[in-house]
């Protein structure tokens, strides 16, 4: 693919992040995705034949940023025990202060498409490796309680999603917030 058609396809992934995130994954069209990207329909086709196809690319390219960040925080030596606060506070902020979330998107993915449950649960599972990695790394610098790494990574990100889907629901206060995400740093932090 031509440098031009690569830079597109990327613009188009970028954009329709920020759509599935504000809408959710069912009112996201390809029109929609057209108008925000200044887009014909026969270009944004060029580049994918469906929602589906983009949700897809745009759930791949935030796993693989996330598994690089971590990659490089491990190679240069970083704090594990500071990358896992300053990522649950991210995560605190984003709970707290923004109604744009992608896991209702996924979770709307998740019924529209349930021949994708496969995609869905490995998504989970890269997650949990992910996030395994990076507590394994912190024990063995001996700034993380020891436990088995897996089981806290499922922990995390069960726990994460919970509340995410759960402040779409019900309102959630910044104090209950900073009360949950003690709990889940005593379970990791020395």
């Amino acid at each position: 693919m031509a440098e031009k058609g690569i830079k597109t396809r990327q613009s188009i992934i970028n954009t329709a992040a920020g759509l599935f995130s504000q809408k959710g994954f069912t009112a996201v069209t390809m029109k929609d995705i057209c108008e925000v990207c200044k887009l014909s329909r026969g270009g944004l086709y060029r580049h994918f034949g469906s929602t589906k196809e983009i949700f897809i690319e745009v759930l791949e390219r935030d796993e693989n940023n996330a598994e690089e960040s971590i990659d490089q925080a491990i190679a240069l030596g970083l704090s594990a025990k500071r990358l896992l606060e300053g990522f649950f506070q991210l995560q605190k902020n984003d709970i707290a202060y923004s109604k744009n979330r992608i896991e209702v998107a996924v979770y709307e993915f998740s019924v529209a498409y349930p021949d994708q449950k496969e995609y869905l649960e490995e998504r989970y599972h890269s997650t949990v490796r992910i996030f395994a990695k990076l507590i394994d790394y912190g024990q063995k610098k001996g700034e993380l309680l020891e436990g088995d790494s897996v089981m806290l990574a499922e922990h995390i990100v069960i726990f994460l999603e919970g509340l995410k889907l759960s402040s779409k629901i019900i309102e959630i206060s910044e104090d209950f917030l900073t009360k949950q995400f003690a709990i889940l740093n005593k379970q990791f932090m020395k």
